[in-house]
């Protein structure tokens, strides 16, 4: 120690012990780098402490957040399927009779295929038997008097009538004779006024008859007038078509099929009384049909479509069917909108399809699923 120091010295005292306190600047670069790495590494300790997480949440979401983006993309480029459910149908024929009568025979049964023209039902009224037998007795008459007319009178028929006429002449002048004779005697006072009476009227009565067969054998002799030929005439045609209207109703009888179809249901039974215009059978048409209610939103596909595949569960079948024709529904059948909604009313349409070709085992009320690509 100097002699010049002083150990008491406080300036001194000081600038030595902060000398000693204070590290100096060989010391500081005298530092290793690792110590000053971790020295750095903790003082950014608490800010890493926060982002890793979020950096790692990040990092995770991208995936995440592509494949949401893909899958709308895939589903806009594949829109969803919808499952449409149609049902078949087929138009219904009541086979009914024009006149009252009673069952005699039933030869169908609930079920069987029958064939167009093919009998079903026998049936029996004697009023209509009765009067197809009054129709053709007046139809020979008719015919008769037609041919009469035609025919127009005999020669022998024309010397007949002459005959009477001359004969009945040659009774009108002996008649006249006795009336003379008789007029002479009453005035003379031989017979009475009664007998001159009676003469008179015998003269009178072959005068008349005399001119009766006279009208008849000129008529006779010139033939048929033209008005009784049309008369002639009319009276069979009359009589004709009331012997048409009778085999008519004869033919009302026998209940024939229609068309090609299946017997769906027989009402009455044996002997029991049917009245007119009342069903006897009914029957399924063989033409059947698949009947598809759509919305309007679904309308647009079938505009490019001819024909479509449908699937039948009761048969385990696909089959196609092609699009006969689209029809709008009725008011009641349209989906009404709102104004808390908004949009517009949704009609609805029915579809109608037919098999292509025929499916055997087809039944009315069978359903049929048909699909639909969404969007489409």
């Amino acid at each position: 120690m100097n002699e010049d120091q002083k150990p008491d010295d406080p300036v001194n005292g000081s600038v030595s012990s902060n000398n000693k306190s204070s590290p100096s600047t060989s010391q500081l670069e005298s530092e290793s780098p690792k110590e000053k790495n971790a020295a750095t590494s903790a003082e950014h300790e608490p800010s890493s402490g926060l982002s890793k997480p979020i950096k790692y949440l990040l990092l995770a979401a991208i995936p995440v957040l592509l494949a949401v983006i893909a899958f709308g993309l895939w589903k806009s480029y594949h829109p969803t399927t919808l499952e449409l459910q149609g049902q078949v149908e087929a138009e219904t024929i009541q086979v009914a009779t024009k006149v009252p009568s009673r069952i005699e025979e039933i030869y169908v049964k609930e079920g069987q295929h029958v064939k167009k023209g093919q009998i079903l039902v026998r049936l029996y009224s004697p009023e209509v038997e009765t009067k197809k037998q009054q129709a053709a007795a007046a139809l020979q008459s008719a015919l008769a008097l037609q041919s009469t007319v035609d025919r127009g009178s005999q020669e022998e028929n024309i010397a007949s009538l002459y005959a009477n006429w001359q004969a009945l002449k040659a009774q009108q002048n002996l008649a006249k004779v006795s009336f003379q004779r008789g007029e002479n005697l009453f005035k003379e006072g031989v017979i009475s006024r009664q007998r001159r009476d009676e003469l008179y009227a015998a003269s009178q009565s072959a005068a008349q008859m005399t001119e009766a067969a006279y009208q008849q054998y000129l008529r006779a002799n010139r033939g048929s007038t033209p008005q009784q030929k049309t008369s002639a005439d009319a009276q069979v045609e009359i009589a004709q078509a009331a012997l048409e209207e009778a085999n008519s109703l004869v033919a009302e009888t026998k209940l024939l099929a229609p068309i090609d179809g299946t017997v769906s249901k027989t009402y009455g039974e044996v002997s029991e009384l049917v009245a007119t215009a009342v069903p006897v059978v009914s029957l399924i048409k063989d033409d059947m049909r698949v009947s598809l209610n759509i919305r309007e939103d679904q309308y647009a596909p079938f505009q490019h479509m001819t024909t479509i595949e449908g699937y039948i569960p009761a048969l385990d079948k696909k089959s196609e069917f092609r699009i006969q024709n689209i029809s709008a529904e009725g008011e009641f059948a349209t989906i009404k909108t709102t104004r808390q909604t908004g949009g517009y009313d949704i009609r609805s349409f029915k579809v109608h399809l037919v098999p292509v070709p025929a499916i055997p085992g087809l039944k009315v009320g069978m359903s049929v699923l048909f699909k639909l690509k969404e969007g489409s």
